[in-house]
């Protein structure tokens, strides 16, 4: 038998190492499913952060609270959407950088709410006004009030990786983004007869 034959024999009957390298071929999957369990779990969380916040916020509208209170008053005031998220983002630093912006319509009818999110390009909302810029009307009593606070998140862990034909990237990031993900929270009701 030829010394390689020998080896050979030896090397394929030796069990030394099989789970060292079995688990070096699913640690590199396994964690890469934690990472993206984790940035799921995080932009869900922030989410109802936001949903929650600009849902209590908003109560200040519906009671006539907010008259006094200008767009940059509603979003980081000390009684504003700020005061209430206290984990998960920088509040303050989003609103101040542009990647939270708030936008109160009073629509006439229910019918006539524009409900339509706005677009992204880069760091950038369009709210789909001639400016481009959000709107914040101060309503009156007995008013239909939309009230809306779209946040860019960014996404920490990316995946650009096709897979069967998939980009696994093309469901954490918003359209016209790179590097977020739009979090869009909505709140509407009448306004009480203040």
């Amino acid at each position: 038998m030829s010394r390689f034959a020998c080896l050979a024999r030896r090397f394929g009957g030796d069990g030394r190492g099989a789970v060292a390298v079995e688990f070096s071929l699913v640690a590199i999957p396994f964690i890469a499913l934690l990472f993206a369990i984790f940035q799921t779990m995080l932009v869900l969380f922030t989410g109802q952060v936001l949903d929650t916040a600009l849902e209590d916020t908003a109560r200040l509208i519906m009671t006539g609270n907010a008259q006094t209170m200008s767009s940059a008053n509603f979003a980081t005031g000390p009684n504003g959407l700020c005061s209430r998220v206290l984990a998960l983002f920088n509040c303050a630093a989003a609103y101040n950088a542009g990647t939270l912006q708030i936008d109160v319509r009073t629509p006439s009818t229910f019918a006539n709410a524009v409900l339509t999110p706005p677009t992204i390009s880069g760091n950038t909302f369009n709210w789909g006004t001639p400016n481009g810029q959000p709107l914040y009307s101060d309503p009156g009593p007995g008013q239909i009030v939309v009230v809306r606070a779209a946040l860019l998140t960014p996404i920490y862990m990316s995946f650009p990786v096709s897979f069967l034909g998939l980009n696994w990237d093309s469901g954490l990031k918003s359209p016209g983004s790179s590097t977020s993900h739009m979090l869009l929270s909505t709140v509407s009701f009448v306004t009480e007869p203040f």
